[in-house]
């Protein structure tokens, strides 16, 4: 079993590998490999047909695949939340109906933002970014017009500032255009953002240092701040608002089962305490842990990607986990929208991954998820993306 330690130092040889020639950095590695622990903090690997946890983040870099998003047909899962039915997918036109027309990628190998058409999956324009940019830390949000987008860009000169991408109704890029508002002060990164439907605030998840983490929440008008703060060391990541712009998900991710899971800001309230909102979903329900979770935007269900922790053996067919629509009165599961089956390679054998879910759109039908295969999942339907590797298009967002 691997150690947080030795997980660590074998990430950061990894990502040294496959390094940004671009935009090297003289961060730690506790700094520099953040958001790759992050995004598969809770991954489990299976070797030779058991499962080892943890292993198989250090397979963040390798290439994945064996991606099925229908029922398993063996070693079906008895979780909690994986409990509820596959919903059955409507027909590629139904399932895609009311679907954005456009999203950005930040494609974390090379300093570019890609506009793709929603339906094709096409390249309509590409962005490129400021000199210096580090593109394995680009975040980026969008508003409900599907036309303005933000982006958070970390260099190291620089360190995290915030900008405006326009797009024209066909999908042309009108440039970047840097935000009147204060950069992140200097080591601190952004974990995620998030813009009001309305596109007139903007939400950060901020790792300040000494580990702890924060959410600002900034007025683009006039560059007011409210922060929301913690005394306990944590990630905040996974950020969404409901449809009137007022209550905030985030995940949270720290030291403690009692605190981890999602939680929900009333950003209206006097409070300006991290964890005085409340817990919808915890990180773990039984068997089940919670990698990803974002609420809809009527707030009454949470989307979460779910990984199954209960199967001793994994083998071909095998589901280890999905994404769930769960209630978020009740934590009960909805439907499962797509159920994940058992990976493989040829170094690893049959192995678990779990999903990203990087963005939902303003109907809450319409996802961008990252599993072995990135693409949309449009009310239980998946498409894939031809060229556009998994791990790599983690940061999207319509």
């Amino acid at each position: 079993m691997l150690t947080d330690d030795d997980l660590l130092r074998e990430l950061a040889a990894a990502f040294h590998e496959q390094a940004d020639p671009i935009a090297r950095t003289a961060h730690q590695p506790a700094t520099l490999f953040q958001q790759a622990i992050r995004h598969r903090r809770r991954r489990a690997a299976a070797r030779a047909g058991s499962v080892v946890a943890a292993a198989a983040a250090v397979v963040v870099v390798a290439s994945l695949a064996t991606f099925a998003g229908r029922p398993a047909t063996t070693a079906s899962p008895t979780g909690v939340l994986l409990a509820a039915a596959v919903t059955a997918a409507p027909p590629a036109s139904a399932a895609a109906r009311g679907m954005p027309l456009f999203y950005v990628v930040a494609d974390h190998t090379r300093p570019v933002a890609v506009v793709r058409a929603s339906a094709a999956g096409r390249t309509v324009s590409t962005v490129p970014l400021p000199a210096g940019t580090d593109p394995k830390l680009t975040q980026v949000t969008a508003a409900e017009n599907n036309r303005t987008f933000v982006l958070a860009l970390y260099s190291l000169s620089r360190g995290t500032q915030f900008y405006e991408l326009r797009i024209t109704a066909s999908g042309q890029s009108g440039g970047l255009t840097r935000l009147a508002i204060p950069p992140l002060p200097a080591r601190a990164a952004a974990d995620a953002i998030a813009l009001t439907p309305d596109g007139t605030q903007l939400a950060v998840a901020i790792q300040a240092n000494g580990g702890r983490g924060q959410i600002e929440v900034i007025t683009l008008a006039d560059g007011a701040v409210r922060k929301w703060t913690t005394a306990r060391s944590g990630i905040p990541e996974d950020l969404s608002w409901d449809a009137a712009g007022r209550r905030l998900a985030y995940f949270w991710t720290g030291a403690g089962a009692s605190a981890d899971g999602l939680w929900l800001l009333d950003t209206r309230a006097a409070s300006t305490g991290l964890l005085s909102g409340q817990r919808l979903l915890p990180q773990t329900v039984g068997p089940d842990e919670v990698q990803d979770a974002l609420i809809t935007p009527n707030a009454r269900t949470i989307i979460a990607s779910v990984t199954y922790t209960g199967t001793a053996r994994v083998s071909q067919g095998t589901v280890v986990g999905g994404i769930v629509e769960v209630s978020a009165q009740t934590g009960r599961p909805v439907q499962t929208l797509l159920a994940e089956r058992a990976a493989h390679s040829s170094d690893a054998g049959w192995y678990v991954t779990s999903c990203l879910l990087p963005s939902i759109d303003g109907t809450g039908h319409h996802l961008l998820v990252s599993c072995d295969q990135f693409g949309r999942l449009d009310r239980g339907r998946f498409t894939a993306v031809t060229g556009a590797p998994p791990q790599t298009a983690v940061s999207a967002a319509w």
